[in-house]
């Protein structure tokens, strides 16, 4: 397995080095692409999570984004997600990758604001003090997928969503660690990404533009005590759903070597605690949750 695993990564390391390779010889000829006259950052985000010894590591780092279900609406801003692991083996036309062993299954999601709260409504005082505030986590069940070409970011990702509030408690979820919520995340054709070559031959590839649709979304289970708030979390949710579901986002995607200077997800979340995630905005249309 070990033989396996330590020849699965060389291959991957060799397909991020010829294309990287071959995005520099296009971007010498094609400058429109990506300017050679552009600064360089040189700090790869999520690059700390990836041992020095890695042949190949991915990050991909959100920066805009919508989850919808049925109208209700749920924002995602810039940096409230980063999906960060090693590139694990190849098994046939995809790439399990291997996350670092800190619980997050290599998905780092910040609680994200869920406009209008409890009520779909903003209420004054700051959603009364915060005891009508909601948020919303994303977090990993197991570690994602690349689907086909690996530049392609085409992944997949089993889910839980933790809902958070004063009265619900710290085990409110829409799924479960043994039946989550399958995310495929296609590319969306619509965007097209430039290539850019990096320093220590890595590659960024943005935007990178996925899309999940028609994914199926359980009841809550677990909100307030004996999950006797449950059915307020479904209506406002509008679960269990089994369509009109959907999620979009735009991202920036870097393949690297292990051993780059880099960001840590962990950081961004206050020591996995997370944070106040993206504000999201107040009387939108699509979160009154009616």
């Amino acid at each position: 397995m070990q033989k396996s695993h330590k020849n699965g990564n060389r291959r991957l390391g060799t397909r991020v080095a010829v294309i990287a390779g071959t995005a520099g010889a296009v971007l010498a000829f094609a400058a429109p692409m990506a300017s050679a006259q552009d600064p360089v950052d040189n700090s790869i985000p999520g690059a700390a999570v990836c041992p020095a010894t890695a042949e190949s590591c991915v990050s991909v780092v959100v920066q805009s984004g919508t989850f919808d279900n049925n109208g209700f609406n749920l924002p995602i801003g810039k940096g409230d997600m980063i999906i960060a692991a090693e590139a694990g083996s190849g098994e046939g036309e995809s790439t399990v990758l291997l996350p670092r062993d800190d619980g997050h299954h290599g998905v780092y999601s910040k609680p994200l604001t869920v406009p209008g709260g409890v009520l779909g409504i903003d209420l004054p005082f700051g959603n009364l003090f915060g005891l009508a505030a909601v948020t919303a986590e994303v977090q990993a069940t197991a570690a994602p997928t690349l689907n086909g070409i690996i530049t392609d970011m085409d992944l997949s990702i089993p889910v839980r969503m933790k809902i958070n509030n004063a009265f619900l408690g710290d085990n409110c979820y829409l799924g479960s660690a043994a039946a989550p919520v399958n995310l495929r995340l296609a590319p969306d054709p619509s965007v097209v990404p430039t290539y850019t070559v990096l320093p220590d031959n890595a590659l960024k590839v943005s935007p990178v533009g996925n899309q999940a649709t028609g994914f199926a979304l359980p009841a809550a289970s677990g909100c307030g005590p004996f999950g006797v708030l449950n059915p307020i979390v479904n209506w406002r949710a509008k679960v269990p759903a089994t369509s009109g579901t959907s999620l979009s986002t735009i991202s920036d995607a870097y393949l690297y070597p292990g051993g780059l200077t880099g960001s840590d997800p962990l950081d961004d979340l206050g020591g996995g605690t997370g944070s106040s995630g993206s504000s999201g905005s107040s009387g939108s249309s699509g979160s009154s949750g009616s």
